[in-house]
């Protein structure tokens, strides 16, 4: 039975039975889970962890919520159309507006790279620091770099070769996407979840507590907006579509796409984030209703991890999560970078054009070698923030387009929900954009050679910084300092 009368049968059924049978046909939602989860994702919940403990719980899943709003979207005119939105967007629109999509996506796939190859290193380092190995040199980065660009190439490759490669391809990315998310889990339960604190962080009511105790943190605003940017990428837009045209899924995969959505990016997400900034503020955050200080590598948990999982399991668990999030990442990104290169230039996804064009991210290889890109990944932030709305109206314009859509144009109370929904994308979409380009050209004016100290003279300016008590704030694999205790008991 093919799988278009597989959902036909399907579609008859309970929506337990539909829901289970979904399951085997899920995937390109699990590509957009380890897309997501990337160096930004957790870069910004190790930001708003150490800042703000469990007050920031409630970003991610209103990020990744706007981002399924969109890429529904996506999926509804993909499935039902079966046309490239990039030639949609250049016949229908405008082909200023293809390109701009097109070029934004490209490099900020290129530049997003480095970070993840900075991150992978990192957890190899750390897997490796477990066993007993040292892989810490620049030889040693170096060498992990070149296995990991040739797995992810050989992958690539996988995905490339047909319905089993394909297959094989989506089966490992959904066992590093539950890795991720297994890892966490088991720091964040072992440090202990405090339920009350997670309520009233999902709910965004102990923030809101803060603001009007405290006012808003200035501090807050770059996290808050890396966060909901993290969540749903200009390179997600382009690659989404084109993995759901390479499956052949069409009209009748529709609800699949919804379900594949939920389960496969949503879901996995929000737990993976969610334990990565309960995990950050169980051992290095502050106290509930206070604010602490900014750490942004996650390896600063580790001295005090150490007390409660061992120093063996603390390196293996998160050297795993690091080395799970950005080694799937990677693979994402030289996917996207195929498929965006080969419609840029008018190439078919298939040959040798493919396969330069997915090697346009390696030059991500030298972030190895840099322990905090921070610089490539606020560059690319900025290039792509400003397109991001741009490109999510063009696809607003295109739902209610009554000669490309025709009778599957959402009606009625249809209609409402989706263009609520994504008026709503575009609105909070811009107004991070925005936050995030002032933020971002104050610290582009740093690198190029403002004073760097400059920086914290407005955390220490600040009066309300002046009242709080000491930041728990400590360097990676530095012993604790006195001040700085654990929040939780180390367990029996």
């Amino acid at each position: 039975m093919s799988e278009k009368e597989t959902l036909v049968e399907l579609a008859g059924k309970p929506l337990g039975s539909r829901i289970l049978g979904y399951f085997k046909m899920s995937g390109p939602g699990y590509m957009q889970s380890a897309m997501t989860l990337g160096g930004g994702s957790i870069a910004s919940c190790v930001l708003m962890g150490s800042l703000l403990g469990y007050q920031l719980l409630w970003v991610q899943p209103l990020a990744i919520f706007l981002g399924l709003c969109v890429l529904g979207a996506v999926a509804k005119q993909t499935c039902h159309t079966g046309e490239k939105p990039y030639e949609v967007f250049w016949k229908r629109l405008h082909p200023a507006l293809a390109i701009s999509w097109g070029v934004a996506a490209l490099v900020a796939t290129i530049l997003w790279h480095i970070p993840q190859y900075s991150l992978t290193a990192n957890g190899a380092v750390e897997l490796a620091s477990g066993v007993g190995i040292n892989l810490g040199s620049n030889a040693g980065r170096a060498f992990i770099g070149l296995v990991v660009l040739s797995a992810a190439g050989f992958v690539c490759y996988l995905y490339s070769t047909g319905a089993k490669g394909l297959k094989i391809y989506e089966t490992l990315v959904k066992v590093l996407v539950w890795g991720i998310v297994g890892a966490f889990a088991v720091v964040a339960f072992r440090t202990g979840i405090d339920v009350k604190e997670l309520f009233l962080g999902f709910t965004g009511i102990s923030f809101l507590q803060y603001i009007a105790a405290n006012g808003f943190p200035e501090q807050a605003t770059i996290p808050i907006v890396g966060g909901i940017a993290a969540a749903v990428g200009i390179n997600m837009v382009f690659l989404y579509p084109y993995s759901l045209l390479n499956k052949n899924w069409g009209k009748e995969h529709r609800e699949l796409a919804y379900f594949d959505l939920i389960s496969g990016m949503a879901v996995p997400f929000i737990l993976a984030t969610t334990f990565m900034m309960v995990a950050v503020a169980n051992t290095i955050g502050p106290d509930p209703g206070s604010a602490g200080s900014i750490v942004k590598d996650i390896r600063a948990i580790l001295p005090v991890l150490d007390a409660t999982l061992g120093k063996t399991l603390s390196l293996l668990l998160i050297g795993l999560g690091m080395f799970a999030i950005g080694f799937s990442t990677i693979i994402t990104h030289m996917l996207a970078s195929g498929f965006i290169g080969c419609e840029l230039f008018g190439f078919e996804y298939r040959g040798k054009a493919k396969f330069w064009f997915s090697l346009l991210p390696a030059i991500g290889i030298i972030g190895v070698l840099v322990k905090f890109p921070w610089f490539a990944a606020v560059t690319a932030s900025s290039l792509a923030a400003p397109l991001m709305p741009v490109a999510v109206i063009g696809f607003i314009i295109l739902l209610n387009s009554k000669s490309y859509m025709g009778d599957a144009r959402p009606e009625g109370a249809k209609r409402i929900f989706w263009n609520t929904s994504l008026i709503a994308a575009v609105l909070i979409m811009s107004v991070a954009g925005y936050n995030g380009l002032k933020g971002n050209w104050n610290t582009l004016k740093s690198n190029l050679g403002s004073d760097p100290a400059a920086e914290e003279a407005p955390a220490e300016e600040n009066p309300q910084q002046r009242k709080r008590t000491t930041p728990k704030r400590i360097s990676p694999h530095s012993a604790l300092p006195p001040p700085c205790r654990p929040r939780f008991r180390p367990r029996p």
